[in-house]
């Protein structure tokens, strides 16, 4: 009998299960006739106008086509242009939103309000968006203020107007280069050492927007003598700012040009601020012997007979070192712009007989600062393997971590988690199975046992919880760069939130209350985790899409945040701005390669364990109080910068005749979660030895390395800020800040790190420049 019960009641579970199964793909079957047709690349959407009481009618505006990255190319987690192409029949004005992934398995709606359409025409609009996994569809979405709605999808090449753009991991060092004439056998070459190169040779492709240039570490404007290029560069003002800008904020530009670029460089020209000063001629070069002992070339450079000459532009120094002679004809000139280096080439590096110079991809690597890769090609180096053991290759990655650790929350490593996992099953499992075995033949005390198995991990877990509290942990590091001579000022923050339950949150940056004025520029988005680690971008496990999007609304402000119970959420602002008045007052001069001056705190907070970095020396100065003046004297201490950086000491081995010395570095420590370490690493990683010395690279955040403004002549403070008494208010309200729609006050607690490095302009000794000038009127006589 119970037989024939259980027979009939498979039967009947089994029939239902198909019927139920046949009517669910009837109804697809339906849903996808239903659907509108489209293509592999693009989906086609029917944009629709809904107006209440009539009939719907086509949208005047189309979403036309979508290019992402600059050049075709991108890198995960950072700010990211989309270009988008849109065509109105007449003036319109709404929103533009695009809607990628982040690197949290969510979908976030980048959105940019007051969109102006002039109509008649195709106009493009320039959208910034982060994406945290690699890019296979992509959403555009148009909202009027007529009510006009479309929405179209791009998908394949569509997403770069025929191809499809190209993810660069974060540790491999991208570079950009602008100008007319196909390098394409160039680039390649360098792709197989480990880098990567893209070339732009329309300016119109290039992006408006100075924050889209941070995945590079430099970029090379080379015009040649192109008439049609030059003339697209002066029809294109916003885009030559946006460079500029970008240099200000600690970017590298190397630019170069032939004898036509001239009107460009003049005072008032789109590009005078790439001129090291006011151009008065030109000069023939006959050799270029300079060139070639400095890449330490076997083979020189040929000219031909056909070929135009090579003509070196004049300038008159205003400012710059000069890097590179020929004779007394300056090739190469370095300086500072900003909080970056533009690195000015008198000759045009695009000419023939220098390209087809078997040395060519050596001098370029020399001005844009990655001649490392032929030395680590020439000392075969081979890369360490505990990388895999900390999950990430970059120093974003570390900083990343770091973050992570909240104090007052207790962290539990995964191989905790694992291994209680382990236990956990081997008791439900055997050890339960050999205990009821004691108990009885049939085992019948397991219906007993497993479920106060189940009620005590249950309890325990609960236990284990409650010591995480009922309370919002923000960790966030801030990193504010001051350039003392312009007065520019660029700043970053990265804060990790702990939520102890799932809730959506508003965030949003300010600091009106430290900085005045407030800066009006600051960009606000997430921060990921870059490489193949447990929750990195580049993981290809990280595919998981939860379903809704939150809003990014023009860059400032997060909108229905989501984050889990116990978990946390990255967010990161960089903001740039001028300011009038300056913290620091300095006089620093340099006399035989030693720093001389003073400087003056005029700033309201206390600058602790400072130090300044002048060429190959760090001087400590302690701490700089309100109002206090640090001033250089004979005999002042200071440290070589490299023993500085990766605790070079020397050991000394036997005695007498036989005593020798010799040189020890200490390991960079690649599990540090302490920020200042990290962030003095980043501050000046050229300067400790690079990628040979951390395992780590910096090409996430490139313009972090303030070791190009040490080579430019200039001193760097580094100073971690303590609040001024009284004022620890505004400090704890400083940076990023989070709401939440249902509670009037979030109770929060919050711990930072602020750092402050400020650029200090150094001028050489008076006694040196009277001498310079005696010598110089002595030889005009």
């Amino acid at each position: 009998m119970m037989h024939r019960f259980r027979s009939w009641h498979y039967r009947t579970k089994y029939g239902i299960c198909c019927r139920l199964t046949r009517v669910v793909e009837f109804g697809l079957g339906l849903l996808l006739l239903c659907m509108p047709s489209g293509t592999a690349e693009a989906a086609q959407s029917v944009p629709r106008n809904h107006v209440a009481g009539q009939q719907a009618v086509q949208v005047p505006v189309e979403v036309v086509a979508c290019r992402v990255g600059v050049g075709g190319v991108y890198k995960l987690g950072l700010w990211t242009p989309v270009t988008v192409t849109l065509r109105s029949s007449r003036e319109t004005t709404g929103r533009v939103a695009v809607v990628v992934p982040d690197g949290f398995g969510n979908l976030c709606s980048y959105e940019l309000t007051n969109v102006s359409l002039r109509g008649g025409h195709d106009e493009q609009v320039e959208v910034l968006v982060q994406i945290g996994q690699t890019l296979t569809s992509l959403e555009v979405r148009w909202k009027g203020e007529d009510g006009s709605n479309a929405v179209t999808t791009f998908r394949g090449k569509a997403l770069g107007n025929g191809e499809v753009p190209l993810v660069v991991p974060a540790h491999v060092p991208l570079f950009l280069w602008i100008g007319p004439g196909d390098l394409g056998r160039f680039f390649r070459d360098w792709t197989r050492r480990g880098n990567h190169w893209c070339q732009v040779t329309t300016v119109g492709q290039l992006p408006q927007n100075w924050l889209a240039y941070q995945t590079f570490r430099a970029v090379v404007l080379c015009t040649g003598d192109d008439a049609r290029f030059i003339q697209e560069l002066t029809d294109s003002p916003q885009i030559v700012e946006a460079l500029r800008r970008w240099v200000e904020a600690g970017g590298k530009i190397v630019f170069s040009g032939g004898p036509k670029v001239r009107p460009l460089l003049e005072k008032g020209g789109p590009l005078s601020w790439a001129a090291p000063g006011p151009v008065v001629g030109g000069i023939t070069l006959r050799r270029t012997t300079g060139l070639e002992s400095l890449v330490k070339a076997t083979r020189p450079v040929i000219l031909r007979r056909s070929d135009v000459p090579i003509v070196a532009h004049q300038f008159e120094l205003e400012d710059g070192l000069i890097a590179v002679r020929e004779g007394n004809v300056p090739l190469v000139i370095r300086r500072a712009v900003g909080l970056g280096t533009v690195v000015t080439t008198t000759i045009d590096v695009s000419h023939r007989a220098l390209v087809e110079w078997p040395q060519w991809d050596r001098l370029v690597a020399w001005l844009v600062g990655n001649e490392e890769v032929f030395l680590e090609d020439e000392a075969n180096v081979a890369p360490s393997r505990a990388l895999m053991h900390y999950g990430y290759t970059d120093l974003a990655g570390q900083l990343r971590a770091a973050l992570e650790v909240f104090p007052g929350v207790p962290f539990v490593p995964f191989a905790w988690v694992a291994g209680l996992t382990v236990v956990y099953l081997a008791i439900i499992g055997p050890l339960d199975y050999w205990l009821c075995g004691l108990l009885g033949k049939h085992r019948r005390w397991t219906w007993v046992t497993f479920p106060l198995l189940i009620l005590l991990t249950g309890f325990v877990g609960i236990v284990l919880a409650s010591r995480k509290g009922d309370i919002l942990h923000l960790r966030q590091v801030v990193c504010v760069d001051v350039d003392v001579k312009s007065g520019t000022l660029r700043g970053n923050c990265w804060t990790n939130v702990y939520s102890p339950q799932p809730a959506a949150y508003r965030a949003r940056f300010q600091t009106d209350r430290v900085l005045n004025p407030a800066p009006s520029d600051v960009k606000l988005g997430w921060l990921g985790i870059p490489g193949h680690g447990l929750g990195g971008m580049e993981s290809p496990a990280n595919v998981m899409l939860l379903p809704g999007a939150y809003l990014n609304e023009d860059g400032h402000v997060f909108r229905e945040l989501p984050i889990g119970q116990w978990a946390t959420r990255a967010v990161w602002a960089v903001w740039t701005q001028q300011i009038r008045e300056l913290p620091l007052d300095c006089r620093l001069t340099d006399r035989d390669g030693t720093l001389r001056g003073q400087i003056v705190n005029r700033s309201p907070f206390t600058l602790e364990e400072c130090v300044i970095v002048y060429g190959n020396w760090a001087y400590p100065i302690g701490t700089l109080e309100p109002g206090r003046v640090w001033e250089t004297g004979i005999g002042e201490d200071r440290r070589e910068l490299r023993s500085w950086l990766n605790g070079l000491h020397v050991l000394f081995e036997g005695q007498g005749p036989q005593l020798q010395t010799r040189q020890q570095v200490q390991p960079y420590d690649q599990a540090s979660r302490d920020v200042a370490y990290i962030m003095r690493m980043m501050g000046f990683y050229q300067a400790a030895g690079g990628k040979a010395y951390s395992q780590l690279s910096r090409e996430y955040w490139p313009s972090l390395d303030l070791t190009d403004a040490v080579l430019n002549g200039k001193a760097v403070l580094v100073g971690r800020i303590q609040p001024p008494a009284g004022a620890e208010h505004q400090w704890t309200e400083f940076g990023v800040t989070l709401e939440n729609e249902d509670e009037d006050h979030i109770s929060m607690r919050r711990n930072s790190d602020v750092f402050w490095r400020f650029v200090l302009p150094v001028l050489p000794h008076q006694g040196e420049t009277a001498a310079v000038q005696t010598a110089d009127s002595e030889k005009n006589e």
